[in-house]
């Protein structure tokens, strides 16, 4: 074979195992993307009790909608909010029902934070007892009371 056969048949398999190269890692980032879309939904739902209705196999034809237990949620972090409004409740993505950006904003929160203040404002938990770092998290998500004497103290909950 001539040596300019043997390039053109060089440059050729080049060209062609590049393309297939190409095509499979833009499959793969697309794979990699839908199932970010997908975790991206399931995670929501699940943080926030959001009912999800299905219309098709993409996550773009995906619904999410709030149920009751999401309502007293948003209720929890906004009366948090409005002592302490470093817990950032985000108005107006709940109002667009906008569950992803409520979801980055909530994660984004440094609650542990926010519940040493209420602790220290209030005094209310007895000398020496200690409650986990998430406990102001559990409050809000699931209505959680191992901060209750606290909750009390600030109005948020009522004596039982």
């Amino acid at each position: 074979m001539k040596r300019s056969m043997k390039l053109w048949l060089t440059v050729i398999l080049l060209v062609i195992g590049g393309t297939i190269l190409w095509a499979y890692l833009y499959n793969e980032k697309k794979n990699e993307d839908l199932e970010r879309a997908w975790l991206n939904i399931d995670r929501a739902a699940r943080d926030f009790g959001l009912e999800v209705r299905y219309f098709s196999n993409e996550p773009n034809n995906v619904e999410l909608f709030p149920s009751e237990d999401t309502n007293m949620m948003m209720e929890r972090w906004k009366a948090v909010t409005e002592q302490y409004p470093e817990a950032n409740y985000p108005e107006e993505a709940v109002e667009r029902e906008d569950w992803f950006e409520v979801s980055r904003i909530f994660n984004e929160v440094d609650f542990s934070e926010i519940q040493q203040k209420m602790i220290e404002d209030t005094g209310a938990l007895p000398e020496g007892q200690r409650v986990s770092d998430g406990s102001l998290e559990d409050y809000i998500m699931f209505r959680g009371l191992e901060l209750e004497p606290v909750l009390i103290e600030l109005g948020l909950e009522q004596e039982q």
